[in-house]
């Protein structure tokens, strides 16, 4: 069994690859369904408030170690944008694969422009700015 270590910036389809390739038993940790999971009913995709946001990111750090050990019995499927080098050597050593998704930045612009509230442009522009680390396995 294998622990994906699925990054890329905004709107590069981590979740959809997720989604994709995720099939009945094994574990998928993103942020944005956790969140949408402890919004209200019918909340659109990334427009609940930041309070709800930050409770699911203290939601997925908690899960992050189950969904390492799960892996030693299904596949799981972990999204972490962009892992520091902390995270990353945890990830190593716990086998996981890395998988960066991306696409050009005017397709990421162009898809945020048209799929994301005004926020997650911000985060975009900042993430590209942002310098970080080589995968180990890259996927198109």
């Amino acid at each position: 069994m294998t622990l994906f270590i699925i990054t890329g910036p905004p709107c590069s389809g981590k979740s959809t690859y997720a989604q994709a390739h995720a099939k009945p038993g094994d574990m998928v940790i993103d942020l944005d369904r956790i969140a949408l999971s402890i919004a209200a009913e019918n909340t659109q995709h990334h427009s609940y408030p930041l309070s709800i946001r930050n409770t699911a990111r203290l939601m997925r750090k908690a899960a992050i170690p189950a969904a390492v050990g799960h892996a030693r019995k299904a596949n799981t499927y972990l999204i972490d944008s962009k892992p520091g080098t902390r995270s990353r050597m945890i990830y190593k050593k716990n086998g996981a694969v890395f998988v960066e998704l991306s696409a050009p930045l005017a397709t990421l612009i162009e898809r945020c422009r048209n799929e994301r509230p005004p926020w997650v442009m911000q985060t975009l522009m900042a993430w590209w700015d942002e310098p970080d680390e080589k995968p180990t396995r890259r996927h198109a």
